[in-house]
């Protein structure tokens, strides 16, 4: 099925011929504000129904291709200003002034963008903007989607309280994470590196589900996240955020943009965490969250010559981390209360990346960009008696040329290179049982060519993108990644959309499960591990509504997965080992989501979102659902800001159901656990005070204080043989309270 699949997308990207000569429409956008009229730099400019748009001057003045465009409105937007409609039909060139963002009776479904929304793509993706972030306190990525309902945030580490973003309910590494559009999070830096950057860093989150763009690589398989980050031109020029928890953990943030010169602009980030309190609620003798230290530097230059169409951007990030667990102690470290041996848990992260992106628009219609990457990373842990040390060096470069080959046909050309190292190094320090002590080494050089189709039809109501790529890595020899995505808009209040494709992915085993290096269970590793090979498709329908009162959105899709082969550890078989082997089965997975979205007189936002998930696999003739996975989740969420917008009120609530666990039916008793775990939920909220410079804010987290009971089986031994700390499946942190503020200044 996968050789038929690959043909025939190769064979829709590769028909199309045939240039045309270029038209262009120009003209000039001004803003009106008491009286005067004033030219805007950076307004968007763009066809109705179309993403083919540009951006204006420093004089006002913008330049647009004519070619294949049969709807010859155009959609003119700015921030502050009222979006406008203008019909440019048999003209050559138009002038349009902008009104100030005043309310309005018309409701554009198609360009009046609220702080999370859906993007008008081909492929289907969801986007959070930097004002749905300050709804919630959203201190790094991972606290960004508590009220998103396609992402799921699962903390996989209990003592270190690592975190993981899982999209259609597989684990996060099937996530492809791009920073800036960049691969720089991949392999082992993934499992912290969510923590690691703050939310006020951040200017929007892009969300697409299933198969994607083949530009990015073969690794895409639940889709890919892509956090784009601030710079000067989409920042204040200076942003100052203080927070504080009630274990009296503290980050400081600061955000600095500056105007060199005409062409040139910077932007300068300083993060910092520092540790909480010790505490132990639940009395079990563990932290019942970790000690972090963290500081982060973060720099970009860009580089935007308008006259000369060029854009260059370069930017670095030095990233340091300490993360104390383990058992409580009457100091930081030490022996425990009793006098006993302590278990101590800590990881020391130093890191350091870099990257560059370099575009040239030759004419309206064709242009090259080109991305370099390169990151170092070192840990060094420990976790009780074991001991894991990794280093990892990334590079990677990218490139690719876009022309239109045909009318409302663009083909992107282009080639690309990934190398991949990366050093294990784990040791005991003490006798034990386990057997996994080594040196594990992983080497990828990955030369690929792709090549990627974007047509439009039935006068621009539909769109189809095809693409595929060829990969030759120096292991497993030749990897080829068809995919094609299908848009259909009838009419503006309705969208269809339709996706396949296939992917691959190497597993990185120990920085994947690094909460299994925690316990006393044995990894046993049977044979060598096969990559994975992944065919996803999936559709969805979006429906638009709205009237004078009220606007919003349903939106229902569904997406299968289907494994040629996966990764999948036993913990079933026994209760003191961790199986690791290749799959002699299917594996499959079966996501169904609904969501509401609906807004009240344009001051009371609402949201109501179920997602079922159904996650299984064979193995010996029997078929298992995955643990971990909560079959049902229902979200919630409600925001109100006045007119005034002086202040707003946002809370969000979601309901996991039950989550099959491994087995522990042959423990002695005191270490048995139940084989589902309970439904759960949690209830956010967070109200915040806006002043002309100045905001304050204050929330609870997990009003109901759930939280699991006792989630370390054996925690009064946990040197013994039944200490085990991978039966996470639901917070194991109460209420929490917290507060902050930021000082904003200059746009």
């Amino acid at each position: 099925m996968f050789k038929h699949i690959s043909k025939l997308i190769f064979i829709l990207t590769i028909f199309s011929s045939i240039s045309i000569a270029q038209e262009n429409l120009t003209g000039y956008i001004y803003g009106e504000s008491e009286g005067k009229k004033t030219a805007l730099e950076d307004a968007v400019v763009k066809w109705i129904n179309t993403t083919k748009g540009t951006l204006t001057d420093p004089t006002g003045k913008f330049s647009l291709s004519l070619n294949g465009i049969s709807d010859k409105r155009l959609v003119v937007s700015y921030t502050g200003y009222k979006t406008d409609t203008v019909d440019a039909a048999d003209k050559q060139s138009v002038e349009v002034t902008l009104l100030p963002n005043t309310q309005t009776s018309t409701i554009n479904v198609e360009d009046n963008k609220k702080s999370s929304y859906f993007g008008n793509f081909t492929a289907k993706t969801e986007v959070i903007s930097s004002q749905e972030l300050v709804k919630e306190s959203c201190c790094d990525l991972s606290g960004c989607f508590g009220r998103n309902s396609s992402v799921e945030v699962a903390v996989t580490d209990i003592i270190t309280d690592a975190k993981e973003l899982k999209i259609l309910g597989l684990e996060g590494a099937y996530t492809q994470l791009l920073i800036d559009n960049m691969p720089l999070m991949s392999g082992l830096n993934v499992k912290y590196g969510i923590s690691s950057i703050p939310g006020t860093q951040i200017d929007k989150i892009t969300i697409s589900k299933g198969s994607n763009s083949v530009i990015q690589g073969y690794e895409s398989i639940s889709g890919i996240m892509n956090v784009i980050l601030k710079d000067y031109n989409n920042s204040d020029r200076l942003m100052v955020n203080g927070f504080i928890n009630g274990a009296m953990e503290k980050q400081f943030n600061v955000n600095f943009g500056n105007k060199i010169s005409k062409n040139w602009s910077n932007m300068l980030t300083l993060h910092t965490v520092q540790k909480s309190n010790v505490m132990d609620h639940n009395g079990d003798g563990f932290l019942d969250n970790p000690l972090i230290t963290r500081y982060v530097i973060y720099n970009k230059w860009n580089l935007s010559d308008k006259e000369n169409k060029t854009e260059f951007n370069i930017a670095g990030r030095y990233w340091n981390e300490n993360r104390d667990g383990g058992q409580k102690s009457d100091h930081s470290h030490g022996i425990n209360t009793h006098g006993n041996r302590l278990y101590e848990q800590n990881i020391k992260i130093n890191s350091a990346e870099g990257y560059s992106r370099f575009s040239k628009q030759f004419t309206e219609t064709s242009g090259i960009k080109a991305y370099l990457t390169s990151s170092y990373y070192d840990q060094g842990s420990t976790y009780g008696i074991t001991g894991y040390d990794a280093k990892q060096q990334i590079f990677s470069a990218m490139s690719f040329y876009e022309f239109e080959i045909m009318t409302r046909s663009y083909l992107k050309l282009g080639a690309s290179y990934k190398f991949q190292k990366i050093d294990e190094l784990i040791k005991f320090n003490d006798t034990t049982s386990k057997t996994y002590a080594g040196n594990y080494i992983k080497k990828e050089s990955i030369p690929g060519v792709f090549a990627e189709n974007s047509l439009s039809l039935l006068d621009d109501k539909a769109s189809l993108m095809t693409g595929i790529r060829f990969d030759n890595h120096n292991t497993y020899g030749l990897i080829v990644t068809p995919r094609a995505l299908f848009r259909y808009q009838p009419v503006k209040t309705l969208v269809f959309r339709a996706s396949i494709g296939t992917g691959y992915r190497t597993i990185n085993l120990f920085s994947e499960y690094s909460n299994l290096l925690a316990s006393s269970r044995n990894i046993v590793v049977k044979e060598t591990l096969n990559p994975e090979k992944t065919l996803n498709y999936g559709a969805d329908v979006l429906f638009y509504f709205g009237s004078n009162d009220y606007s919003g959105s349903i939106n229902v899709d569904f997406y299968r997965t289907e494994f040629n082969n996966k990764i999948i550890p036993d913990y079933d078989s026994n209760p003191r080992e961790v199986i690791f082997e290749n799959l002699n089965g299917r594996a499959f997975s079966n996501v169904l989501q609904a969501e509401l979205n609906l807004t009240v007189l344009r001051n009371l936002e609402l949201k109501l979102a179920y997602k079922f998930i159904d996650l299984k696999y064979d193995k010996d003739g029997v078929r298992y659902e995955q643990p971990f996975t909560a079959k049902h989740r229902v979200l919630t969420t409600v925001s109100y800001m006045p007119q005034s917008k002086s202040w707003s009120i946002n809370a969000g609530l979601n309901w996991f159901g039950k989550q099959r666990l491994p087995s522990t039916a042959l423990n002695p008793v005191e270490y048995q656990l139940p084989a589902e775990s309970k439904p759960y939920t949690l209830i956010n909220a967070q109200f915040n005070k806006n002043f002309k410079y100045f905001e304050l804010y204050a929330g609870v987290e997990n009003i109901l204080d759930f939280k699991q009971d006792n989630p370390i089986i054996g925690a009064n031994d946990p040197f013994g043989p039944y200490f085990d700390t991978s039966f996470i499946w639901g917070p194991t942190r109460g209420r929490e309270v917290y507060a902050g503020f930021r000082f904003v200044l200059g746009k």
